[in-house]
């Protein structure tokens, strides 16, 4: 949850459940000790996280957003919704999952897939699911992802999201015993 939530609109309601998530993580969880205390003084709301946020993957005029759609980086055409969107959708049907319509997200944006992802985690008899999750889709695109947001060169919040998010990913890729190369 706290990946995804580094990913989500900043609101100062979510800003606060981030910093009490990174107080838990880093209560038991020393070998991300170093990767998350660099996010120690990051947590304070303003509005400028907000425009940053828009800036980045809303509206980056004169550039193009960084897409944070799995369907941008999958599929052939950078379309939205495509064959990838659908796959995942069907992933989360298959767990009784449903993204309700008055949220405003895709199955396959970032938070949606990071979210499905701590879902099944927490879950028995889902190592399948993760496995076909991370290295069908998450592995894919989201290296492409916090690669396109550091050429942004975003503020330091989300350099230090790229950064986590990499090594998230990395370290799911070498638990699974996934075949890509990140």
């Amino acid at each position: 949850m706290f990946a995804s939530g580094l990913f989500a609109p900043p609101t100062a309601d979510r800003i606060k459940i981030l910093q009490n998530l990174l107080i838990e993580l880093l209560s038991v969880d020393s070998s991300w000790k170093e990767t998350l205390t660099a996010f120690d003084g990051q947590f304070n709301y303003s509005e400028n996280r907000e425009v940053e946020y828009s800036k980045l993957f809303i509206l980056a005029f004169p550039n193009s957003a960084i897409q944070p759609f799995g369907s941008y980086w999958l599929e052939e055409d950078q379309s939205l919704m495509g064959k990838s969107s659908v796959e995942i959708r069907n992933m989360m049907a298959e767990h009784g999952i449903e993204i309700a319509e008055d949220v405003g997200l895709l199955p396959d944006h970032i938070v949606s897939e990071l979210e499905f992802m701590a879902y099944l985690a927490s879950q028995d008899d889902t190592k399948q699911t993760q496995f076909q999750l991370l290295e069908e889709h998450l592995a894919l695109w989201i290296p492409q992802f916090t690669a396109a947001l550091r050429d942004a060169n975003p503020a330091p919040y989300y350099q230090l999201a790229a950064d986590f998010l990499d090594k998230l990913i990395e370290s799911d890729v070498q638990e699974f015993g996934c075949s890509i190369e990140l």
